[in-house]
């Protein structure tokens, strides 16, 4: 199967995520877009403590009835630090496959911050989605010495492993989920920023209340 891996907070999920999903999978023609939240992200604080199972059901709740959005609990379930590569791993195994793994440009640009950061390249593509105030670094600034065993492609890199970096422009989209959360807080409407069954979840459980 060809699938890709759409990590992240999800704190909550909103339109934008959606879209760009939408769009990586239609130009890479992916089967699926497993969405997986985080139990406790790594490199940064879970803004407001929303537990992880409420997290997961935006996430259930936003990707319903779309037959190419799958979600696992894989990282809620295992609990502490959610390490990307150990989600990598897991899904090479279950599935068989090397999976297309989904992130904006600012987080590819601090990779070489992440854990087990040498064994990445070797697991997993990369696709990498333009974000509006991320720079576009030349591929040596931002994995160092990984970056001689890639040669360039017309999409972007690929290894002697054959694993890729793919570079894609998504629509620019001024939709945040600290915005969402702010405008919850004011008791401000975040409708047209997330699906409406997700609105009614966020306000009916008063998550960010």
């Amino acid at each position: 199967m060809k699938f890709g891996i759409f990590g992240g907070t999800f704190n909550p999920v909103h339109s934008g995520h959606l879209r760009v999903a939408k769009e990586v999978r239609r130009q890479l023609e992916l089967e699926k877009v497993i969405f997986v939240p985080s139990y406790l992200p790594p490199h940064k604080d879970l803004a407001d403590n929303v537990h992880a199972d409420k997290r997961l059901e935006i996430v259930r709740i936003a990707i319903a009835g779309n037959p190419f959005f799958d979600l696992s609990s894989f990282e809620v379930e295992n609990k502490g630090n959610s390490y990307s590569i150990f989600t990598i791993e897991h899904f090479r195994r279950t599935c068989n496959a090397v999976p297309y793994f989904i992130l904006g440009q600012d987080a590819f640009n601090d990779i070489l911050a992440w854990y087990e950061k040498d064994r990445l390249f070797s697991l997993t593509h990369f696709v990498v989605m333009s974000r509006p105030h991320a720079q576009k670094l030349p591929l040596e600034k931002i994995i160092g010495k990984h970056a001689s065993g890639y040669s360039k492609t017309q999409r972007g890199y690929i290894n002697n492993q054959g694993n890729e970096i793919i570079y894609i422009e998504v629509t620019p989209i001024d939709i945040s989920s600290s915005m969402i959360r702010d405008r919850c807080k004011k008791g401000e409407s975040i409708r047209d920023l997330v699906p409406e069954k997700v609105e009614n979840y966020i306000n009916d459980e008063r998550i960010y209340l």
